[in-house]
This record gives C-alpha cells, sequence and structure tokens, in this order.
C-alpha cells in the first residue's frame, strides 16, 4: 500500500499544514469558531469574551492568541481560515486585516499588492 507524504519542506514560504498535531490542537477553536455563526453566541462572545473562551474549554495559548488578534498565530495552531473569518469580524478585522496581518503588512501595504481597479 502507498501512502502520500507531503514534503513540508519543499512548501512554499508561508504555507502551513493544517493535518495531524496542528488539526488536533485547533479542534476546540475551530469548534468555537464554528458556532458562532450563531446569533447568541456571537452576542456572548460581544458581551464576555473570556465567559465565551471559557464555555468551549480553550486552552489559553489559544485565548492569549485571540485576545492579541494574531490570526496568523491561530492559523499556525492549526485554526481553519474560514471561520477563523469569522471571529476576526467580530473582533473587528475585516479580511484586508487578517490578510494583511498574515503578511507581515500594513492594510494599505496589502491592498497595493492586489489587483483591484487594474483591468485584470
Amino acid at each position: 500500500m502507498r501512502t502520500r507524504q507531503i514534503d513540508e519542506a519543499a512548501l512554499p514560504h508561508g504555507t502551513y499544514l493544517n493535518s495531524g498535531a496542528a488539526a488536533r490542537a485547533g479542534l476546540k477553536v475551530n469548534r468555537f469558531c464554528y458556532d458562532l455563526r450563531q446569533p447568541e453566541n456571537r452576542a456572548a462572545f460581544g458581551a464576555d469574551p473570556e465567559a465565551a473562551m471559557a464555555r468551549y474549554d480553550l486552552p489559553e495559548e489559544d485565548r492569549a492568541l485571540i485576545r492579541a488578534k494574531d490570526w496568523l498565530g491561530l492559523i499556525k495552531r492549526g485554526v481553519n481560515v474560514f471561520v477563523l473569518l469569522r471571529l476576526a469580524q467580530l473582533c473587528g478585522d475585516g479580511l484586508v486585516a487578517v490578510g494583511a496581518q498574515m503578511r507581515g503588512e500594513t492594510p494599505e501595504q496589502y491592498l497595493a499588492t492586489r489587483n483591484i481597479g487594474k483591468g485584470g
């Protein structure tokens, strides 16, 4: 039987695999973020983020990343980018702010790299 292995060293810089240990580490935060689709969960997080995170028994490392709005840190921990965007928006960061942070840029620098209004 042949198994498929990914050579992590061959991945482009800034690529983080969400498999194995990372996927397990991110499981609780992924569930937390996924459940933010419910208005009552968004309201609970808005009213008391610490209580909302405690309800999901999030590890302190994950709570610290959420408090710091360290979106890239959460990705590295195994959080799925799609559910993470729901949390980021709730924390006041849109797609541009998240993308910029992940690239180590300001939102203005990030937008300058996008093909916006260039007819392409």
